[in-house]
């Protein structure tokens, strides 16, 4: 019996041990994948399932994934930062969605996205700081637990004589 299986996205071989089936949410079939070739698949999977979330679609179309190689090459963006400028783009500038592109995806808003992200990184240290400095410990004493004493009635003490 053969140890090795051929890897789908490279097609290399590799021993049995190392290699794992996937199958990606929108896929039939499952496929084996090298190590390597498994991370750029479920990275690539996860950067499609944002994407089709923010922008109300079934699956990216072939410009938003040549807009996604052009911003990793150029600017070494990875697709964390993309998703997270899109985010910032359209949920929290608000932003309407006019057309699904990756056009608005720019160094100057990757910036602003950054010091956006670092300004509540900083509110949020400060305040669980604050939170960790004045803590405060409630103990409330156990009191007497009342039993529910059910008393049986007699119907015929219902009726009328």
């Amino acid at each position: 019996m053969k140890d090795t299986k051929k890897c789908y996205e490279c097609k290399q071989e590799f021993l049995k041990d190392s290699m794992v089936a996937y199958c990606s949410a929108a896929a039939t079939t499952s496929h084996w994948y090298c190590p390597s070739c498994l991370q750029k698949k479920q990275e690539r999977d996860r950067f499609s399932e944002k994407v089709c979330s923010i922008f109300g679609i079934k699956k990216p179309t072939p410009q938003i994934w040549t807009e996604r190689k052009r911003l990793q090459n150029k600017y070494g963006y990875t697709d964390n930062v993309i998703i997270d400028c899109l985010e910032y783009i359209y949920h929290i500038k608000g932003y309407k969605v006019l057309r699904e592109s990756l056009c608005l995806v720019t160094p100057t808003m990757i910036d602003e996205m950054m010091t956006y992200k670092r300004g509540n990184v900083m509110k949020g240290s400060t305040f669980a700081r604050a939170m960790e400095m004045n803590t405060t410990e409630y103990v409330v004493p156990a009191q007497g637990i009342k039993e529910n004493k059910r008393e049986l009635l007699d119907p015929e003490d219902f009726l009328d004589d």
